[in-house]
Order: C-alpha cells, then structure tokens, then sequence
C-alpha cells in the first residue's frame, strides 16, 4: 500500500476478488440445470429452485457472492419469468436435499449449509422477499424477448445466518419454460 497525492490509500490486487476465499476451500454452490421448476413467492414449504438453510448450531454464517439465472427453453405462450431471492428465520425443511459443491475441489462436502434443488422445503417456514434478480418477458412468436442479466453479483450484501432460509425462485413460470438457476455462497465462521 502507498498514500496517493490526496493521502488516500493505494493498494493493488494480486488476484481476482473471490481467488483467495475459492482457494481456501470456503466457496460453495448449487445449480439446476434446464428446470421446468415450479411458481414459488416464499410460501411456507414451498418448492423454489434452489434453497439454502444455514442450520442453527453451524456456527457459520452463509455469505451469498452470486445468483444467476439461464432460460434455457423459452415459453410457448406470452409470459414474465422473474427471478427473486427470499430469505428468512425457518424451521428446518425436510425435503429431499443435495449437497452442496466445493468451488475448489468440485466435491459435494464440506459447507455447514443444506441444499435444496427444485426440492419442495417441506416443513420449512414462510419468507421474505429479499430481492429481485433477473427478469425475461416473452410476448410471442413472432415477437421480441427481453432479458436481463444472467449473473447477479451479491457480494455479500446478503448474508444468511444460522436459522435462515435463503430459496431462488422464479414468481411465475410460463408454459414450457425451462431455466438453469445457480447460487454461489463463501461459508465463513462466526
């Protein structure tokens, strides 16, 4: 680091911005691929294409990096397609769980979070809507689409701590729609 001439400071990456949590073994994440999913709006028990329940005595918290979304077969029929982050305190869900990936290794152990995709989160409590992430109208045929971007960069901005749900869903899904949705997290000790 060195002082510039107003006396701010000045340092220089070495890396990308998430290289050293991904090389200590600390990244995590789920994916679909090509989902017809189901409408979730954080309804208790409710099916979203990707959960993530942090567990009450994991002793970590869940610091989402990324969220991202692919349409990957468009509708048949005129629709919006919105992808939206829910989150909040909830029971533990007992639905069908997948284990997360190590961005590292590639190896599906190692996060204190249970994964959940295209999974009903039976018994889980009802969330809140966090944020909106991405959206894709489609009108018709012989019309245009519109979408948005891909990959939403979190940064962290929204953290899951022990006992909070975090679930994609998309609020609508248009006939024959089909997405690939993806959820990256760094778990990090309390």
């Amino acid at each position: 680091p060195r002082l510039d001439k107003t006396g701010s400071v000045v340092t220089s990456r070495g890396h990308g911005d998430f290289y050293e949590a991904v090389s200590r073994g600390n990244v995590y994440y789920l994916a679909t691929g090509a989902a017809a999913g189901t409408a979730f709006t954080g309804g208790a028990g409710g099916t979203p294409l990707l959960a993530v329940f942090n567990p009450a005595n994991s002793g970590r918290n869940i610091s989402l990096i990324a969220a991202g979304i692919d349409v990957t077969a468009i509708p048949t029929a005129a629709g919006v397609v919105n992808l939206e982050l829910w989150a909040g305190v909830s029971a533990i869900p007992t639905g069908t769980q997948t284990a997360p990936r190590n961005m590292l290794s590639q190896v599906a152990s190692g996060s204190s979070a249970l994964g959940f995709v295209n999974a009903a989160t039976t018994g889980s409590t009802a969330v809140n809507l966090v944020a909106p992430l991405s959206s894709f109208v489609w009108e018709t045929a012989a019309a245009s689409s519109v979408a948005t971007t891909g990959l939403v960069f979190l940064h962290g901005l929204v953290t899951i701590g022990p006992g909070v749900l975090a679930a994609i869903g998309l609020r609508t899904i248009p006939t024959t729609t089909t997405t690939s949705v993806t959820l990256v997290w760094e778990d990090v000790a309390l």
